[in-house]
């Protein structure tokens, strides 16, 4: 849950695009330019490390193609400025060019907009940058410097608020060829249907209503439940004076795991007995500490150790538990698979002290992860105390790829390339605000924020760069009040209520498709019913004590019992353009097969004469229904090997034995 802080979609999709403009450029840029003896560089966006990851980074490289060489030709200006904020507390901010290869440079221009100002280039090895201040002169104009040296990497730093429009780089020779690494393969599959369809939830929420329409749970739990008494010893069971000492985790977690309920539990926030911050929301450091040591979060990394000695698959010596006198002396419970380590740690709303910066995350993830490589000891550390237990790194705020980009580079020169965290995770609500704006006026579809091809492109990047990492989307839904800026709004004939099951259900076929390992809905209950503030009313049951159902509570239910054991297989077309079908099959391709029929308008639209072609003579339509959670099902037959009906913005399921 957060305050809005997503990304743009333009310079996401800006980003794949720069991608293949520098390659179809780069034959003109590396050529050696009039009057000159060096090249242009080609600086492509997959070189760009926003190491802050504030602001947009590839604007200093994305008018490359429309530059004429600054020194000796008539330019034509950048009209697109890299300026991360003018809030000096968020500086210095840090870029990193990875050319790949060492190159032989020779001179470096940087288009200013700021007047006169200062800025810092590094080069050479990261970790021990070799350093020199550039003074930037003039008012949109280019500034041009001697760079007589050889480094793959260099490192623009902002001490200051700074605009800059474009960086250009030149070099001695051709560009060099340079072979991608050779990198692992995805080593774990996405989960099936009933257990990617998930929720946010608490201890308090009723079990029995809540394992009905999901089969992940996201279950968001303070630090200072295990250890807010001044002993600072733990306590699970039950647990401290949260709860009113009536909150046992150990039967929690196993009765999560007998009603087949994957749960991650987020541990947020700081724990009193060890800081002191009153929102709970400061980064678990001491102060002074310095917030890029793995070793600075040793007291969180040695609780992770406990939960882990605690609840996963392998028991622990007696006399590493930290446990308080009558707690039962337990350990290897085998009821986690997953512990994840905050709650959108990129959050800019708390100021320096709440927002990890990427490489404060990498590092408080490598004590929680393996206790810095082991380093810190053998009792810090997830997996320290369980192997096959997984850290679930703390869900960013947004789809901020330059953040997890950042966090990569941090664990190449930090941790030989091992990235220190087994599941990646971000929080994205569908709706028509901006970065600046949040929260503006109401929710839009998932097919209106193009969620499927936001995620698609983040998928893409993982294979690639961290495969062994699972993906989540853990927050994302609708409020049901009007009021709301996150609205589900009222469409022709379908209530508000509908249209965030509606929503929701085309949400989740999205991020299935796009290649997401697990969803989980933004939140099991309202937080209160009569509320018009963002989040009150995003539950699938009413709030806490009423716990009535809401059509997206049935209908998530229907959806997870039919396609309980299925997978995403691929789309099919039908031939209408505002009509998608999506099909899913059982795991190993037998069993039975369902397809999802909708249109993506939003707008009461109905199409008729969608047609699929079929095998047998009858299907089993499944049309969701507001009041129960098995849908209403139907036969329809099928013509001449085709079934053909109307479409509307409600997906309907036909179910192929």
């Amino acid at each position: 849950m957060h305050q809005r802080t997503d990304r743009s979609t333009e310079t996401k999709r800006r980003s794949l695009s720069l991608t293949l403009l520098g390659i179809a450029t780069g034959l003109f840029l590396s050529c050696v330019l009039p009057g000159r003896a060096d090249t242009r560089i080609v600086l492509r966006p997959d070189m760009i490390i926003n190491e802050t990851a504030l602001g947009d980074a590839l604007a200093l490289i994305d008018e490359q193609n429309i530059i004429l060489d600054p020194a000796t030709e008539k330019e034509i200006p950048p009209t697109h400025p890299f300026s991360p904020g003018w809030s000096p507390t968020q500086y210095p901010i840090h870029v990193v060019i990875d050319l790949g290869v060492a190159r032989s440079l020779t001179r470096l221009s940087l288009y200013n907009e700021s007047g006169e100002n200062v800025i810092t280039l590094g080069t050479g090895t990261p970790l021990l940058w070799k350093k020199q201040e550039l003074k930037l002169g003039g008012y949109r104009k280019w500034n041009e410097y001697p760079l007589p040296l050889s480094t793959r990497y260099l490192r623009i730093t902002l001490t200051r608020p700074v605009s800059l429009l474009e960086l250009v780089l030149y070099g001695e020779g051709a560009s060099p060829v340079v072979l991608p690494p050779t990198r692992p393969k995805r080593t774990s599959t996405q989960a099936t249907m009933d257990q990617f369809i998930g929720t946010n939830a608490f201890i308090d929420d009723p079990l029995d209503v809540l394992a009905l329409p999901v089969g992940f749970m996201r279950e968001y739990h303070n630090w200072s439940w295990d250890t807010e008494n001044k002993d600072k010893l733990v306590r699970f069971q039950p647990s401290g004076a949260a709860g009113g000492n009536a909150w046992f985790f150990d039967d929690y977690y196993a009765r999560l795991k007998a009603l087949k309920v994957t749960v991650s539990p987020a541990i947020q926030q700081s724990s009193p007995a060890y800081f002191s911050d009153p929102n709970g929301e400061a980064k678990p450091v001491s102060p002074g500490a310095d917030a890029e040591d793995p070793a600075s979060y040793k007291i969180h990394a040695s609780h992770l150790f406990q939960y882990a000695a605690r609840y996963g698959s392998k028991s622990v010596l007696d006399s590493l538990l930290k446990l308080a006198p009558g707690q039962p002396r337990r350990t290897g419970l085998n009821s986690l698979n997953y512990v994840e380590n905050w709650n959108e740690p990129d959050k800019t709303w708390r100021g320096r002290e709440g927002r990890f910066t990427p490489y404060e995350l990498a590092a408080m993830c490598s004590a929680d992860y393996d206790g810095d490589r082991g380093r810190m000891g053998k009792t810090v550390g997830v997996h320290n105390a369980d192997p096959k237990m997984r850290l679930v790194m703390g869900g960013l705020a947004g789809i901020h790829l330059d953040y997890l980009k950042a966090m990569k580079f941090w664990a190449d020169t930090h941790r030989d390339g091992d990235f220190p965290a087994d599941v990646i995770n971000f929080h994205h609500y569908s709706s028509d605000g901006t970065d600046e704006q949040g929260f503006k006026k109401t929710g839009i579809s998932p097919e209106a924020d193009h969620l499927r091809e936001k995620f698609t492109e983040v998928v893409a990047w993982r294979n690639i760069f961290v495969p062994k990492c699972e993906l989540w989307v853990t927050e994302f839904g609708y409020d049901t009040d009007p009021r709301s800026p996150l609205h589900a709004p009222t469409i022709g004939r379908y209530s508000a209520e509908e249209v965030q099951a509606i929503w929701l259900l085309r949400s989740y076929f999205a991020l299935s498709a796009s290649g997401v390992d697990r969803a989980a809905m933004f939140m099991f209950r309202d937080i209160k019913s009569d509320d018009g503030g963002v989040f009150a009313t995003c539950g699938l049951v009413t709030e806490k004590g009423q716990w009535k159902p809401k059509p997206s509570y049935h209908y998530l239910a229907t959806l997870k019992k039919q396609l309980t054991g299925m997978r995403f297989v691929g789309e099919v077309a039908s031939g209408k353009p505002e009509v998608l079908i999506y099909q899913f099959k059982s795991i190993g391709g037998k069993g039975k097969t369902v397809y999802v029929v909708w249109c993506t308008t939003s707008e009461d639209k109905r199409v008729s004469g969608v047609s699929l072609s079929l095998s047998g003579k009858t299907a089993t339509r499944i049309d969701f229904s507001n009041t129960e959670s098995e849908g209403k099902a139907s036969q329809v037959p099928v013509v001449n090997g085709k079934i053909t009906l109307e479409a509307s913005e409600k997906p309907i399921l036909l179910l192929i034995p």
